[in-house]
């Protein structure tokens, strides 16, 4: 199961992001996010679908069925593009009423049913049903970021940040497409060798994060290897 101090995170990770989403103006739906070709209507609409595709995913197994979090991949893409051209307010509630849905969902599930696993598309990847609450703090703060608006990377919560580097150094570890350096997050006094221990790149541990999977480009970061390493495209968001 997972721990209180996960679900009370991502609680407090909720709480964030739906006081930021309710302070938008009308016109800040529609403002480009940091996401190429997505504007915070976009942003928003995700994390809405993500959370209602978790749940439903979730509650199949207090039933007994098996619910993929989305049918395909082109019905995820769809969904998105559908839901954020809606009106400000039907997003804004269906983001409200998901997560909600999402923290009863956890509330209900067994110890053994949280041993299960659910199954991102019908044909798979399958993964453990107690991942979905890193996964889904993922989502929430990554994509609060990417809003643009005024939180940021900087503002993750130092837990947050830490299991971020745990995840992202071990993918770019696995990836065929990153090269082997180490990385050092100043604030923290701890090191992650992705693949080696040198070069090594330093830096506070958000900072960190936000250049492993893909955004920015390192600013504030420092390495001993002259450059920063030219890293692999980052695991698919769920």
């Amino acid at each position: 199961m997972p721990t209180a101090e996960a679900l009370e995170s991502l609680h407090h990770s909720d709480q964030r992001l739906l006081r930021t989403v309710d302070s938008q103006s009308a016109g800040d739906w529609r403002e480009p996010s940091l996401l190429p070709g997505w504007t915070r209507a976009h942003v928003v609409a995700h994390l809405a679908l993500n959370a209602e595709g978790f749940a439903g995913a979730l509650e199949g197994l207090t039933t007994g069925e098996q619910v993929a979090i989305y049918p395909s991949n082109d019905a995820r893409t769809a969904g998105i593009h559908e839901l954020a051209q809606a009106e400000t307010p039907e997003i804004r509630e269906r983001l409200f009423a998901a997560t909600q849905r999402l923290r009863d969902v956890f509330g209900l599930l067994t110890a053994e049913q949280w041993e299960g696993t659910v199954n991102r598309l019908p044909e798979g990847p399958v993964w453990p049903a107690v991942d979905l609450v890193e996964a889904r703090q993922r989502e929430v703060e990554i994509h609060h970021a990417d809003l643009g608006l005024d939180y940021t990377h900087a503002d993750w919560p130092v837990d947050f940040a830490t299991t971020l580097l745990d995840s992202s150094t071990a993918t770019h570890d696995l990836s065929p497409d990153s090269p082997a350096f180490a990385v050092r997050a100043t604030d923290l006094g701890r090191t992650w060798p992705v693949g080696a221990a040198a070069p090594e790149v330093s830096g506070g541990a958000s900072a960190l994060g936000w250049w492993l999977i893909g955004r920015g480009d390192g600013d504030g970061l420092e390495t001993d290897g002259g450059v920063l390493p030219a890293l692999g495209p980052w695991q698919r968001a769920r």
